[in-house]
């Protein structure tokens, strides 16, 4: 059970890898892994704190972030990836991969400024 000082001292650790990640060109797995471990950790406690049901059911729904994450390869781009000799998959896989992760953590980095300002109110 984190106490409250350890929770906002969480809240801007994230704060502070989210920022780092989104600042980068590409997405280190290391940062990644940091970011995904740290937020599991805090999102875990604040669904045993049982704060607001709809702030409880936001955290409830997320996963935590695929660090594997390989994008779905159609039949139409597995026959594009064949007639352009490999190139496209090079670059779409990539973009895909990168697309997601920066959407996770945005995401995550929402809710959880969120349930802070939620914590903050006296």
């Amino acid at each position: 059970m984190m106490t409250i000082e350890a929770l906002e001292r969480a809240f801007l650790d994230l704060e502070f890898q989210a920022n780092r990640i989104a600042k980068l060109k590409e997405i280190d797995p290391d940062h990644l892994h940091k970011f995904n471990a740290r937020s599991e950790e805090v999102r875990q406690q604040l669904l045993q704190m049982g704060l607001h049901p709809d702030l409880h059911a936001s955290l409830d729904a997320f996963d935590p972030i695929d660090e594997n994450y390989q994008p779905a390869f159609g039949f139409g781009r597995k026959l594009l990836n064949i007639l352009l000799l490999g190139q496209h998959k090079k670059r779409f896989l990539p973009k895909r991969q990168e697309a997601y992760f920066r959407k996770e953590v945005s995401e995550r980095q929402r809710l959880y400024n969120y349930a802070k300002d939620h914590l903050s109110v006296d």
